[in-house]
């Protein structure tokens, strides 16, 4: 059986363009539920937060177009690379879901709960360039290192969706790992690749969904496709991933 395929864009500034596009309307569509996340809370900024190469260059142009690259060398110094994260990423685990194959418990990330180190007073230095794991933490209820959030099943698969779509973005030599281990990577990449733990961004496999969670997350595409002329990747994932 011939393995479904979508496009994936050349230019670089295409796949930021894309990912600016997921960002606003993922911020759009996460505004119907009633998270109890305010600016201040903090306990899901943490060193587990994991992130595309992709995402970490849209960090970089942020923080060389406010010029801090000196400011952006402290903070990393206080997070030092090598913790990294597990040895598979989002599309590879859901490839082995959908070829019903199990998954150790060894290959998947463990959690650091160290507080990020963009966090200034419990508010996020980065804020408007935050990757999409920062995007799609919330919770119903005010979560704790010792409280699990809780929110919508449709959330949960939404945002699972969008992680393999960026991840797919990079699939043509970008790679995964942990915020800190990214940037580390860019910013000082002929010291630090040796200590990082960069996994490579695989291709879609296809999607983890309910039946019933097949219409939401199509209308979701269809509504990213809209913000392009020409039909592009999300109508190729739709039309690989989500037929009629």
């Amino acid at each position: 059986m011939i393995q479904p395929q979508a496009s994936i864009p050349a230019e670089m500034d295409h796949k930021k363009e894309l990912l600016h596009v997921i960002y606003g309307v993922y911020a759009r569509w996460v505004e119907r539920f009633p998270l109890a996340c305010r600016k201040g809370c903090a306990a899901c900024c943490t060193n587990s937060v994991t992130m595309t190469s992709l995402e970490g260059e849209i960090i970089l142009d942020f923080v060389k177009g406010t010029g801090r690259e000196e400011w952006l060398l402290e903070k990393l110094a206080g997070a030092p690379p090598g913790k990294g994260w597990g040895a598979i990423t989002m599309n590879q685990f859901a490839g082995a879901c959908l070829n019903h194959q199990e998954v150790d418990r060894e290959t998947t990330a463990g959690w650091d709960f160290t507080p990020c180190v963009f966090l200034e007073a419990k508010v996020c230095s980065i804020y408007e360039v935050r990757p999409f794991g920062c995007r799609s933490f919330g919770s119903f209820e005010q979560c704790a290192a010792d409280r699990a959030a809780e929110m919508a099943p449709i959330q949960l698969t939404v945002n699972t969706v969008l992680t393999q779509i960026i991840e797919h973005v990079s699939s043509d030599g970008g790679y995964c790992s942990t915020m800190t281990d990214i940037l580390h990577s860019l910013v000082n990449s002929g010291i630090c690749n040796e200590k990082t733990h960069l996994l490579p961004a695989r291709p879609l496999p296809g999607f983890l969904l309910e039946p019933h969670e097949t219409k939401e997350v199509k209308a979701l595409l269809l509504q990213l496709d809209g913000h392009f002329s020409d039909k592009g990747i999300f109508g190729d994932l739709i039309d690989n991933f989500l037929p009629i």
